[in-house]
C-alpha cells in the first residue's frame, strides 16, 4: 500500500514539474520584484570580548519572487487528477482526516518552491521529498536545526564543536550582512553584533524541540563560566514540510542584557567538551524549559544566578540575587538563625575541597551578605563601604563575579551529585566533626572536580 503511496505521490510531483515548466514557458506565470534591505559591513573587528568595531551602511537590492505565482499554481495543480489520486491513497493509509488535506497542500508548496528555484529539479530531487513527506506524515524524526546569534561569549578559537551536532564559532562579517524583505525593516533597523554563532542540528520533531534544544544550550554555557549569555535572535529550519512551527526567526523579547562576556580559549577547549557532554544529561529541565511548574532549590538558586549576570546593571541587586542563590543552596527552610554565618561556613567547606581558600570565601559571602540585607531593606553600598571592597578587589564588580563564581560552581557540584539539599547540608554540617562524613562529601566533590576542568 505505501508503494501505491509513494507512485501516487511521485506522479504528483511530475505533474507540478509539468505544471511549472509550461506556464514558464507559455508566460502564464511570472517572477516579481521584491525589495530587500541589506547591511554592507564597512568595519569589523573580533576581539576577545567578541565584536568590539563594525560600522556599515544599508542598502537595498531587488530579488525575483514567485510568492503571487506560487497561489495561482497551487489552485490549478488541486484540480488535476494526480492531486486527487495522491489524496485517495493518503486517505487509505492513514484514515479520512482534515489535516491530511492541508498536508498535502504543503507538500504541493514544497515541491513548487524547489521547482521555480531549481531549473534542473527533477526525479532525482523528488525521491528524498517523498520520503520525508511520508516521515512527516508518520511523526518521524526529520533533520532539524537553528542558527543562534549569541551574546555574553566570545572565542578565540574561530570554532568549537563541544557535542555532535553543535558547533559554537566565532561571529564572521558574512553574519552581518544580512538581507531581509523590507517589511521586516522595523525589526532589523539595527545592525545586529553576536559575540558567538551557535549552530545546532539533530533528528527531531517540531519548533518547541528546537526552542529546548537552543535554550539548553544557553544554559550549559551559563554554567560553564561566569557570563551573561543569551541570544539575540535565532533561525529555525527543518525538513519537514507540514510543521511551520519549525521554520522561522525568532527575536529576544525579554529584559535580559550582557553584563557580562567570558572568553572561550584554545585550553577551554577540550574541558568545554566533557563539560557540555556531561552536564547536558544532569542538567533540570527546569533551567530552561518554560512553564515546568515544579521548581526545587537548584532551579531557585540558578533563576537567581541568571538574574544576577542579566537583569538590570544595578550592582546591590546583583549582588543581592547571587546572595539569595547560594541562600536556596546552603539554607534549610526552616533555618531562620545565624544565617549569614550558616551560610559562610557551609560554601567555604564546600568550596574548600575544590581547592578554593575558606577563608577567602567565608570573607567574600560575609561582605555579600551585609550588601543583600542593605539592598532588600532600601539601602545601598555607602561610600566607605564600597572604597573598601575596592581597595581588596579593586572593582565592587570583581567582587560580583568572584560571588557569582562561587555560586556557578556549588550549582554544578549539587546538581552533578543527584542529592537533596538537606542531605548535602548534613554532610557538610557532620563533615567538621565526622571523618567518614567528610570522605563522603569529598567523594561526592571529587566526582565534579574532573567536570569543572
Amino acid at each position: 500500500m505505501d508503494n501505491n503511496l509513494s507512485s501516487a505521490l511521485k506522479q504528483l510531483a511530475l505533474s507540478v514539474k509539468r505544471t511549472i515548466d509550461d506556464d514558464i514557458s507559455n508566460g502564464a506565470i511570472k517572477p516579481e520584484e521584491e525589495v530587500y534591505f541589506r547591511w554592507k559591513i564597512d568595519k569589523f573587528q573580533y576581539t576577545d570580548k567578541g565584536v568590539t568595531e563594525s560600522s556599515a551602511h544599508g542598502e537595498y537590492i531587488t530579488k525575483p519572487s514567485w510568492f503571487g505565482a506560487t497561489f495561482k499554481l497551487m489552485e490549478s495543480i488541486k484540480k488535476s487528477t494526480e492531486y486527487s489520486s495522491a489524496l485517495e491513497q493518503l486517505t487509505s493509509v492513514f484514515g479520512k482526516d482534515d489535516i491530511l488535506s492541508r498536508d498535502l497542500e504543503h507538500f504541493v508548496i514544497k515541491l513548487i518552491n524547489e521547482c521555480l528555484c531549481n531549473s534542473k529539479f527533477g526525479e532525482v530531487e523528488i525521491e528524498p521529498l517523498i520520503k520525508t513527506f511520508l516521515k512527516d506524515l508518520r511523526k518521524e524524526p526529520v533533520k532539524c536545526g537553528v542558527e543562534v546569534e549569541l551574546e555574553g561569549i566570545a572565542l578565540r578559537p574561530d570554532k568549537v564543536e563541544p557535542s555532535y551536532g553543535i558547533t559554537l564559532r566565532r561571529t564572521k562579517i558574512e553574519d552581518l550582512e544580512r538581507e531581509f524583505p523590507t517589511y521586516e525593516f522595523m525589526q532589523s533597523r539595527f545592525l545586529s553584533t553576536p559575540s558567538a554563532i551557535l549552530n545546532i542540528e539533530f533528528l527531531g520533531r517540531g519548533g518547541g524541540e528546537i526552542q529546548r534544544k537552543v535554550e539548553q544550550s544557553i544554559a550549559i554555557l551559563r554554567l560553564f563560566k561566569v557570563g551573561s549569555v543569551t541570544y539575540t535572535r535565532y533561525h529555525m529550519y527543518s525538513d519537514s514540510m507540514t510543521d511551520f512551527m519549525a521554520h522561522g526567526t525568532l527575536t529576544s523579547g525579554g529584559t535580559e542584557r550582557a553584563l557580562e562576556t567570558y572568553l572561550v580559549t584554545e585550553e577551554d577547549v577540550s574541558k568545554l567538551k566533557k563539560f557540555w557532554q556531561t552536564i547536558s544529561n544532569v542538567i533540570p529541565p527546569s533551567f530552561f524549559e518554560p512553564g515546568i511548574t515544579k521548581i526545587d532549590f537548584l532551579t531557585i538558586a540558578y533563576n537567581r544566578y541568571s538574574d544576577s549576570l542579566s537583569q538590570n546593571g544595578i550592582l546591590e541587586r546583583r549582588i543581592a540575587n547571587a546572595v539569595m542563590g547560594l541562600e536556596a543552596l546552603f539554607l534549610k527552610d526552616s533555618e531562620i538563625q545565624e544565617l549569614v554565618y550558616r551560610l559562610s561556613f557551609r560554601t567555604s567547606k564546600l568550596l574548600s575541597l575544590l581547592g578554593y581558600d575558606p577563608h577567602e570565601i567565608k570573607k567574600i559571602v560575609n561582605q555579600a551578605y551585609k550588601v543583600r540585607n542593605r539592598f532588600v531593606h532600601g539601602g545601598h553600598l555607602s561610600y566607605n563601604n564600597k572604597k573598601r571592597i575596592e581597595s581588596e578587589y579593586k572593582d565592587v564588580r570583581n567582587f560580583l563575579l568572584l560571588l557569582l563564581d562561587y555560586l556557578r560552581i556549588s550549582i554544578i557540584v549539587m546538581m552533578h551529585s543527584g542529592r537533596g539539599k538537606d542531605e548535602i547540608i548534613d554532610l557538610i554540617e557532620d563533615s567538621f566533626v565526622d571523618k567518614k562524613r567528610e570522605e563522603m562529601l569529598n567523594g561526592i566533590i571529587s566526582r565534579t572536580k574532573d567536570v569543572l576542568g
